[in-house]
């Protein structure tokens, strides 16, 4: 099986990934978000989402964790940071160190 990169966001923040050839599933709801994240874990390695959508399915997205695939990385919307996406790896770092090499 071919894995493929998936985006998942709304309109705005994914449009440019269309352009590349990235499988791209629009959404700015919790249903449609839902609905998203369960077609692109079908087929995609990596899934991309912003970090407003992320927001709305933290419980589901926590549900791939332990799974080598897909692999979920938030990325900042049109909108900017909410700061999320660095708030992840920095616990990342931490569980996998011990403490947190990456904090000022």
């Amino acid at each position: 099986m071919a894995y493929s990169i998936a985006v998942m966001g709304d309109k705005e923040s994914t449009l440019s990934f269309k352009a590349i050839g990235v499988k791209v599933y629009e959404c700015s709801t919790r249903a449609g978000a839902l609905k998203a994240l369960r077609a692109a874990a079908e087929e995609a390695a990596i899934i991309y989402v912003t970090e407003d959508i992320f927001r709305l399915i933290p419980e589901e997205i926590r549900t791939y964790d332990d799974k080598p695939l897909p692999a979920i990385i938030p990325f900042p919307g049109i909108k900017g940071s909410t700061g999320l996406g660095m708030e992840l790896l920095n616990k990342s770092v931490e569980t996998a160190v011990g403490s947190n090499i990456l904090q000022n």
